[in-house]
């Protein structure tokens, strides 16, 4: 018991330490001065759009992305079909008459994604390039906001704020939470130069990057990830427009959650392995802090939510237990019964971890307040936070546990 609790605490006294220095990394990076291009220099940008089965949310991307306010001689529209079954193609081609290009493929289910980018990357004429997913839906200005950081030339990689369209439903609304936690955690990494995750929904990068290092890595189930882990081990910069707003459509059942997570998991996981050299003073502070912070915080999230987990169904079962003792009146469990409530009350806020937790709160709290003011209005995020620490602890730890199960035991996971 006591090296549980040693365990939980350390997890606590990382999480502090972390939280602190990424807020002061935050807050430091507001006094640099950052170079950027005015809309006379702003280069041109190609961006691809691969699509698979997409029907119902294709039309949404391509306005969206029509609307842009980008000069309409300095960018392009590049659309691939990777072999869709249903009527993504057929909806794709009533937008040629809008000058964009497309075209269609093949699907490759051992090349995936990858294998599809790597066909528009042959395509495309753009200084720059962004991925941009099929579901997705970009405000205006966002890509010109994005754009405006390639005038380092260093930079090899922009990611934007992005976020959950119109979540609805419980899954969506945990997932809308975690998304906006992010935008304020990616803002901090890139004030460190540690971002290694950027979202392929819609992050654009310099198309000289894949001349001189190759394409997206075939066969990858996440390829954006590998691309930014790439980009890192050659010592470029990756930056972040947070208020460069992107709208995804997020998974609304479990299923296709838990699906999206293994994938996204088991990636992160096989990436690590392959850049582990990132894991050095060569890398600053995302080798020697950033990265093995995200890793340990891992171990001791799933650590902590299964424990926290079989505890409360033991502590459930002693009290059950100890009401039988009192002859407690089960029939009438409903009523108000002040020393039921207070004994709760007391067993809850009398535990130390609770503190900290709400302390957590207090935290992302005001992480989702920077998020609201890059963004603009954001959809209730107050009523969404108590969803957040309620159910993303659980699904986390099951997700992260599955996932390593999937590495052990060597078994095949399909991208979508």
């Amino acid at each position: 018991m006591e090296l549980i609790k040693i365990v939980i605490y350390t997890s606590i006294y990382i999480g502090l330490i972390a939280t602190s220095f990424f807020i002061l990394s935050f807050l430091s990076n507001k006094r640099k001065k950052t170079i950027l291009y005015n809309d006379n220099e702003l280069p041109f940008v190609s961006i691809m759009i691969p699509a698979l089965n997409e029907e119902e949310s294709v039309a949404k991307t391509l306005d969206s992305i029509l609307a842009i306010n980008y000069p309409k001689n300095k960018f392009e529209i590049v659309f691939i079909d990777d072999g869709s079954s249903d009527n993504t193609l057929k909806i794709a081609k009533k937008y040629k008459k809008y000058g964009i290009r497309i075209f269609h493929k093949k699907n490759d289910p051992i090349g995936r994604k990858g294998s599809a980018l790597n066909f528009a990357l042959k395509k495309v004429k753009g200084e720059i390039v962004v991925s941009m997913d099929a579901d997705t839906f970009v405000a205006p200005d966002s890509l010109k906001k994005m754009v405006r950081y390639f005038k380092d030339p260093n930079v090899m990689c922009v990611s934007p704020g992005i976020t959950i369209y119109q979540p609805r439903n419980l899954f969506q609304k945990i997932q809308y939470i975690e998304y906006l936690m992010g935008l304020f955690l990616r803002k901090a990494f890139a004030s460190l130069n540690a971002i290694h995750i950027t979202p392929g929904a819609f992050s654009a990068y310099r198309k000289n990057f894949f001349d001189k290092y190759g394409g997206y890595e075939l066969g990858n189930l996440t390829e954006d990830l590998e691309v930014s882990l790439r980009i890192q081990y050659n010592h470029y910069i990756i930056q972040n427009a947070p208020d460069a707003a992107v709208y995804t459509i997020a998974p609304d059942n479990f299923y296709d959650l838990f699906k999206q997570r293994r994938r996204w998991y088991v990636g992160l996981m096989k990436n690590t392995w392959k850049y582990k050299k990132i894991f050095s003073p060569k890398y600053g502070d995302l080798g020697m802090f950033v990265f093995p912070i995200a890793w340990i915080s891992i171990f001791f999230s799933v650590f902590v939510t299964i424990y926290l987990f079989f505890k409360t169904l033991i502590e459930a079962r002693k009290e059950i237990l100890f009401l039988q003792s009192i002859d407690f009146d089960f029939p009438n469990l409903l009523s108000l019964n002040y020393y039921v409530f207070e004994r709760w009350v007391f067993l809850f806020f009398s535990n130390p971890i609770i503190i900290f937790i709400f302390f957590f709160m207090i935290i992302i709290g005001v992480y989702l307040i920077y998020a609201s003011r890059k963004l603009g209005h954001i959809s209730k995020w107050y009523f969404n936070l108590p969803l957040f620490f309620i159910f993303f602890a659980l699904l986390f730890g099951f997700w992260w546990t599955l996932s390593v199960l999937y590495i052990i035991f060597n078994r095949g996971i399909k991208w979508r």
